[in-house]
């Protein structure tokens, strides 16, 4: 071999291994995509039934879009939309399908943690910084089934960029997307604090990239606090020679507001617990069954009167209620409370009171109650009272709020 030869074999080397480096560069795997999703939490807080937002909602059309018949309309309440932003960018034009993976509740809804449902919706998608349409296909590299501007995200669907009809790559694409959930479980009927938390992800497969959307919500029972205006009732001095010394004497009737005000709407009833012991002693109580006596007791001992307390009108939130009672703290079976009848000691028959509706016998939440509750007292004989002067006498009763 020449001289020559040899040296035109080395430059040619040469010259291919400067040639092929930069092109090795240009490829360079470590050189990936990268993609952002912002917010990637939404944190709708602590619920109230008051957020509730009425808004119809159509499968595969996205709430509030539709109009005319056959809408939909969930069972419990929307919360706030939001409105995400998708940004991917790659170092070279790649294939721009997009996928999500979560949880669905149905065809057209992703489920958020049990609690309710969630939607998707696509908009705003721009490739290398111009506008394109958007096809949705159920599986990639097959023809969109649709083809729009703004396109629902459903399940088990992927959508990628389109102009006139064709696919389109790309190393750069931004799109927005709305987040609309509702909450079906009913708020009212929460007892302890609950939370709920979804998450799903959103892939651009081709990029290997991968971005996590995370939902989350909580409940707490909405919280009641009882008043009773006034809060005691002073009977006053009653002379002993006014009362019957065989029969039990009574005492013009007394009246006081009891009110309720809640947090939020509230599914409740009251029980009333007898604060002193002794009113089945009492068989001189005339017309009044036991479990509707509460007892006052002289400091001696022994049962000196009793008292019958009963409902008078019931205002919630500006609308008349009627009486209805249970049995326990978890009753399943309602009647209607006749009107002025005796209020049961929760001790003597486990007895419950709601509110409801005119017509209904279970009880409805209730945000702000007024009801007027009546005091009937009888005292006792005189023969069966302690000699003395002045005789101190003694009544006390609980109202307790249950949360239904």
């Amino acid at each position: 071999m020449s001289t020559q030869g040899l040296a035109t074999r080395i430059l040619l080397c040469a010259m291919l291994l400067v040639a092929w480096l930069p092109a090795q560069a240009r490829i360079d795997p470590l050189k990936r995509c990268t993609m952002t999703l912002s917010p990637g939490m939404i944190d709708y807080g602590q619920l109230t039934r008051a957020q509730g937002i009425s808004r119809p909602f159509v499968p595969g059309q996205g709430p509030g879009l539709a109009r005319g018949p056959g809408l939909i309309r969930p069972s419990g309440m929307a919360l706030p939309a939001h409105t995400l932003f998708l940004n991917l960018v790659c170092p070279q034009p790649i294939n721009l399908t997009m996928l999500f993976h979560a949880p669905s509740r149905d065809p057209s809804t992703f489920d958020l943690g049990g609690a309710g449902f969630y939607t998707l919706r696509v908009h705003d998608v721009r490739v290398d910084e111009q506008p394109v349409d958007i096809g949705l296909v159920t599986v990639p590299g097959e023809p969109p089934s649709t083809i729009a501007e703004v396109l629902e995200w459903v399940p088990e669907h992927a959508w990628v960029p389109m102009r006139a009809g064709m696919q389109v790559p790309g190393s750069r694409l931004s799109a927005q997307i709305d987040v609309q959930a509702w909450v079906t479980t009913d708020l009212a009927s929460v007892r302890d604090a609950q939370a709920w938390e979804a998450e799903g992800i959103i892939d651009a497969e081709d990029a290997r990239q991968f971005v996590a959307l995370g939902q989350r919500a909580q409940a707490m029972p909405s919280a009641c606090t009882p008043r009773l205006s006034p809060a005691s009732l002073d009977l006053g001095t009653v002379p002993r020679s006014s009362l019957h010394p065989d029969f039990g004497t009574g005492l013009p009737r007394r009246t006081v507001q009891l009110q309720l005000n809640c947090s939020g709407p509230a599914l409740l009833a009251v029980k009333l617990l007898d604060n002193r012991a002794g009113a089945d002693a009492a068989g001189w109580a005339a017309g009044v069954p036991d479990p509707g006596r509460f007892a006052i007791t002289p400091r001696e001992g022994g049962v000196a009167g009793i008292y019958v307390l009963s409902f008078g009108a019931a205002i919630a939130d500006g609308k008349l209620m009627q009486v209805v009672q249970g049995s326990g703290e978890r009753a399943s079976s309602w009647a209607v409370h006749p009107e002025g009848s005796p209020l049961q000691r929760f001790d003597a028959q486990s007895t419950v009171y709601g509110f409801a509706q005119p017509g209904h016998a279970v009880p409805a939440a209730v945000d702000n109650l007024s009801a007027s509750l009546q005091v009937d007292v009888q005292l006792a004989p005189a023969s069966t009272l302690e000699d003395g002067d002045e005789i101190l006498l003694d009544g006390s009763v609980t109202i307790e709020i249950v949360y239904l």
